[in-house]
C-alpha cells in the first residue's frame, strides 16, 4: 500500500500523520471519517474527528487579544429559544464592532441545555468593552470572559466547550463563514523504509507524539508541535480507534 504524510499547519500549531491508503490519494480522500455511520462506533469517531476539525479551526483563527466568552440565562429557556438568543447577540455584536470600525466579527460558539440551565461558550474576535457594556449586550442574564492566552494550542479548550455534546453532536457548535482553513498537505513517502521519523519543523518544539497499529490499515505515526514561544494549553489530547 502507499504511504503518506499528512502535514497540517493550524496557527501556531503544526500536526503531521503517516499512514498507510489503500487508494491514491485525491481531495476526496481527505474529507475524513463517514459522518453518516449509525453504529455507537463510528459515532464517536465522527465526534473526535469533528473536535479535531474544530481545534485547529480555532488554533487556525484565534490567538492573542482573542476573548473566551460564557453567557448564562437568568430564566429557563429551551435549546431552540437559547439558540435565538444567542443568534441576536451576535447581530448586536456585529454592529457594535462596525460602529466602532473593527473588522468582521470572527467566532465559533456552542450551545449546551441538556440537563440543566441553557448556557453558550463562545470564542470571539477581540473587542475592547467593558464587562457593563457585554452584559448590556448580551442582556439576558451573567457574562463570564477572558482573555485567550496568546500563541498556543487550543485543543484542551475546544475539548472544554464541546465536552457536553451528543456523539452525533448535531451541529451543536457553529462558526462564522469568515474563518479561514488549515493549510493541509499531503505528500507521498519518498521511499518504503518500515519505519520513517516524523520531523518537527525549525522553530517548533514537539508536544506529543504516538502511534498505533491497525489490522486493516498498518501503523499510523501522529505528531504534534508549537512554534517556539507557544503555550500547551489543557490535556487536549484525544488518541484515534
Amino acid at each position: 500500500m502507499p504511504r503518506y504524510i499528512k502535514k497540517i499547519w493550524s496557527g501556531d500549531v503544526y500536526e503531521a500523520e503517516e499512514y498507510y491508503s489503500r487508494r491514491k490519494i485525491n481531495k476526496s480522500s481527505l474529507r475524513g471519517p463517514n459522518e453518516n455511520g449509525s453504529s455507537a462506533e463510528q459515532q464517536e469517531r465522527n465526534l473526535k474527528y469533528a473536535r479535531k476539525k474544530l481545534a485547529r479551526k480555532i488554533n487556525a483563527n484565534f490567538g492573542k487579544g482573542d476573548l473566551f466568552l460564557t453567557l448564562t440565562h437568568k430564566q429557563h429557556v429551551g435549546y431552540g429559544e437559547a439558540k435565538r438568543q444567542l443568534q441576536n447577540f451576535l447581530k448586536r455584536l456585529k454592529r457594535k464592532r462596525k460602529k466602532m470600525g473593527l473588522p468582521e466579527l470572527k467566532y465559533v460558539a456552542v450551545t449546551e441545555a441538556e440537563g440543566k440551565r441553557a448556557h453558550h461558550h463562545l470564542v470571539v474576535s477581540g473587542t475592547d468593552l467593558t464587562v457593563d457594556q457585554w452584559t448590556e449586550l448580551w442582556g439576558q442574564g451573567r457574562i463570564m470572559i477572558s482573555r485567550l492566552e496568546p500563541d498556543g494550542d487550543y485543543t484542551g479548550l475546544t475539548r472544554y466547550i464541546t465536552k457536553e455534546c451528543p456523539l452525533d453532536h448535531s451541529k451543536r457548535w457553529s462558526c462564522s463563514r469568515n474563518l479561514v482553513e488549515p493549510k493541509v498537505e499531503v505528500v507521498p513517502m519518498k521511499d518504503e523504509k518500515p519505519k520513517q521519523r516524523l520531523r518537527v519543523p525549525k522553530g517548533y518544539r514537539e508536544v506529543e507524539r504516538y502511534e498505533y497499529a491497525s489490522e486493516e490499515n498498518g501503523m499510523f505515526r501522529y505528531i504534534k508541535a508549537i512554534r517556539n514561544g507557544g503555550a500547551d494549553y489543557g490535556e487536549g489530547k484525544e488518541q484515534e480507534s
